[in-house]
């Protein structure tokens, strides 16, 4: 089913009055190629009939696609009336490219609509639609003008005051730092939590944010000079002498608050943007937090709960791996700040979105390896078993693998048998 509100969301999108001729333009240029997906009212389908005139051939409703082969073909079979004030979501050129590269899942829903049989509503629901219509307006004696306004402007507002009114609401039913919903129940602030020796490891960087394009100065690590204290556990984090690399791999912009992991730090399609604007609009309200200063436990909490709004406006595959990254991150945080019901709760996160990269995404053979480790590592930590084991074997018998993350496999079966007896 197409999602109606996301394209109203991003655009662009067009209004038509009842009456109104909607075109639908073929030939050679294309800045004039358009097909269209119906978000609200109704459109009548004509065709020219064999005794000349325009014979009824279909009625559309909100989710009906059309114009496609005047797209694609360039024929020109149908013209197609607004029966009511109806609003369009345009497909063009930009809009095809930005839907097939950000969100293919709703693309192909809109291909799939696109083949729907035009059908004939009956008089009498037509009637019913109209009369709900009526019934619904203003009752005066003369209708009330339309405003004026930008195509597509009204109902991105709508939207945009429903996407406030639900953050608004979760706001409501949270009372961490200050009532900001951007938290999960049960995360607690742990004020003057600081680690200034970590500043040794890290140098100054420039970052110009991808959605509000201001520059400002963050941290980036100094890899060179890292060590490492111990192995690598067996859920893949990584100990190294007086650095905890969680606490900086997360960058916060300080005028938008977006945030995301520095190798992201892109510029990204309009479509993102559109979608990072959504996901932050009811943090910014609630957020006081100087992101210029130097970081905190706090700072660090809430970078990494920022970075998993931002991360919804990535494609599902790599929306899949940020959150991966982010929720082991959390665990691993809240096991430093020894909350072990946070821990928990964040692990297991972890564990069902590696899951799904191992059953959703084409991983090289030692990518699989990685993911079985961080599947297993975290269903441990978060203290389930969903086939547990069988991850760990497949990492562990990996022919073409990597022996080291195979001895991390290995071991770790031999310390749960020695736990089970």
């Amino acid at each position: 089913m197409i999602d109606i509100q996301f394209l109203i969301s991003t655009g662009p999108c067009k209004m038509f009055q009842e009456g109104q001729y909607i075109p639908c333009p073929g030939g050679s240029d294309e800045a004039d190629r358009a097909m269209y997906v119906l978000l609200t009212g109704m459109v009548d389908v004509y065709k020219e009939s064999a005794a000349g005139g325009k014979q009824s051939v279909g009625t559309l409703l909100p989710g009906d696609v059309f114009g496609g082969r005047e797209y694609f073909a360039d024929a020109v079979d149908c013209t197609y009336r607004a029966a009511l004030d109806s609003a369009v979501f345009v497909i063009n050129k930009a809009s095809f490219s930005e839907l097939s590269w950000s969100q293919p899942e709703v693309l192909f829903e809109i291909f799939r609509a696109s083949y729907k049989p035009l059908k004939k509503i009956p008089t009498s629901e037509i009637a019913k639609i109209i009369r709900s219509k009526d019934e619904n307006a203003t009752v005066n004696d003369k209708p009330p003008p339309k405003p004026a306004q930008p195509e597509g402007a009204q109902l991105r507002a709508q939207v945009q005051a429903q996407v406030l009114a639900r953050a608004q609401e979760a706001m409501k039913s949270s009372s961490v730092n200050g009532g900001s919903g951007i938290f999960p129940q049960g995360h607690k602030p742990y004020p003057g939590v600081t680690q200034p020796e970590f500043l040794k490891l890290v140098f100054s960087k420039e970052y110009k944010c991808p959605l509000c394009s201001q520059t400002f100065s963050d941290y980036k690590i100094f890899s060179s000079k890292l060590y490492e204290a111990r192995p690598m556990r067996y859920d893949l984090r990584r100990f190294y002498t007086g650095f905890k690399s969680e606490w900086y791999e997360v960058i916060t912009c300080s005028n938008c608050l977006f945030s995301m992991f520095g190798n992201y730090f892109t510029d990204p399609k309009p479509l993102q943007k559109a979608k990072f604007e959504d996901s932050l609009v009811g943090a910014r309200s609630t957020i006081h937090m100087d992101f210029s200063e130097e970081r905190n436990l706090d700072f660090v909490f809430t970078s990494h709960y920022l970075a998993l709004l931002c991360a919804d406006g990535y494609l599902s595959s790599i929306n899949r791996q940020i959150k991966a990254k982010l929720w082991g991150n959390l665990s691993w945080l809240y096991e430093d700040a020894e909350d072990a019901e946070m821990m928990k709760f964040a692990a297991l996160n972890a564990a069902e979105q590696y899951e799904a990269i191992y059953s959703q995404t084409p991983l090289t053979t030692v990518q699989e390896q990685i993911t079985c480790l961080s599947i297993a590592g975290m269903q441990h930590r978060a203290g389930v078993d969903r086939n547990l084991k069988k991850y760990l074997f497949s990492a562990k018998t990996s022919k073409q693998g990597d022996k080291s993350y195979a001895k991390i496999a290995e071991d770790f079966m031999y310390d749960l048998r020695l736990n089970e007896a």
